[in-house]
């Protein structure tokens, strides 16, 4: 749990400027774990996770960490880098002694300014995580609240639009077993990842890693050896500095296997002949282990995912499990 403890009021107030904009099927299931009714729009449930609170049923620890398992997985694009080379076990110090040393554990923050800020900083014996936050406020056109007014021969028309608070987050995440960091940058057209890149460098270097050159690890290989196994293969691009050979399902639910004059020919080429890959992949629970069907585009020669549906943590962790184990392999 954060270092800083949030009254009730507070809460309710992450609730509504937070968690509310997260998937309905993911506040269901944080209702779940409370004897308060769940409901069915987006009102109720705000109005029940008030009600969860002030009944002690949802405390800022179970916030929290639920926050931590959903908010900003999914709908994003996810670059794996090598790891800095530096020893886990000298982070800490680093990290008390720089200038980010305020956000480390920092309780869940309802702040998303409008230039990319960092937030939170988690450092555990198994990895480390740090947390960025960007917002935006625009304005949508909301039909059902317009009215007209008349005074006296005058008639006036009032056109309602409703305020959009475009929150999006930014992570960096590292699990010290694994050979591999990720960048995992919201969706959002407005960030620049170039950017995002730079102030990852910097936050990196200030908290001991001098070497963090976040260089980016290519997947053109995972591609390939997806591409070889067929199922959840939807397109796959094979390209070199001459040509390119491309195919794809047009199927809804099918990949390249479902379609087999398709399949046929991607079988017959010699993928080893390409210098790059890129690919549309579909994860799905059955065969992959997610807790739903995922795609996510794999951009081989830049290490870059774009996954296309919100999710959990444990989905990203299991959908980079499986492409780093196909990059592996021959």
């Amino acid at each position: 749990m954060g270092t800083d403890l949030l009254s009730k009021p507070q809460l309710k107030e992450l609730v509504r400027r937070v968690i509310v904009s997260q998937g309905n099927a993911f506040i269901r299931e944080l209702l779940r774990g409370t004897n308060v009714k769940i409901g069915a729009t987006k009102e109720d449930f705000a109005a029940n996770l008030d009600a969860a609170i002030d009944a002690d049923e949802l405390t800022q620890e179970k916030l929290e960490a639920w926050l931590a398992e959903v908010e900003g997985w999914g709908d994003q694009h996810l670059y794996l880098i090598e790891p800095p080379l530096i020893e886990p076990a000298v982070l800490a110090g680093g990290i008390a002694a720089s200038v980010h040393a305020s956000v480390l554990n920092a309780s869940a923050s309802l702040d998303f300014p409008q230039a990319l800020e960092l937030k939170h900083i988690a450092l555990t014996d198994a990895g480390l995580s740090m947390v960025w936050h960007q917002g935006k406020a625009g304005w949508n056109r909301f039909k059902p609240k317009d009215f007209s007014l008349e005074e006296g021969l005058e008639h006036y028309r009032f056109d309602a639009y409703r305020q959009r608070l475009d929150r999006s987050v930014v992570r960096f995440e590292w699990r010290f077993v694994d050979a591999y960091c990720a960048v995992l940058i919201h969706r959002n057209p407005e960030i620049d990842h170039k950017a995002v890149f730079q102030d990852v460098r910097l936050t990196l270097t200030a908290i001991g890693c001098p070497d963090a050159h976040l260089q980016q690890i290519p997947l053109n290989q995972a591609v390939k050896v997806a591409a070889s196994k067929g199922k959840g293969v939807h397109s796959t691009r094979f390209e070199l500095d001459g040509g390119y050979v491309e195919m794809a399902s047009t199927l809804a639910e099918g990949g390249i296997e479902a379609v087999e004059p398709v399949r046929m020919v991607l079988q017959a080429v010699d993928t080893g002949q390409f210098d790059r890959a890129q690919g549309m992949l579909h994860f799905a629970a059955e065969e992959h282990g997610t807790s739903r069907r995922i795609a996510v585009q794999v951009y081989g020669r830049e290490g870059r995912l774009r996954i296309w549906a919100q999710c959990k943590r444990e989905d990203i962790v299991r959908i980079v499990e499986l492409l780093w184990a196909y990059n592996g392999a021959p």
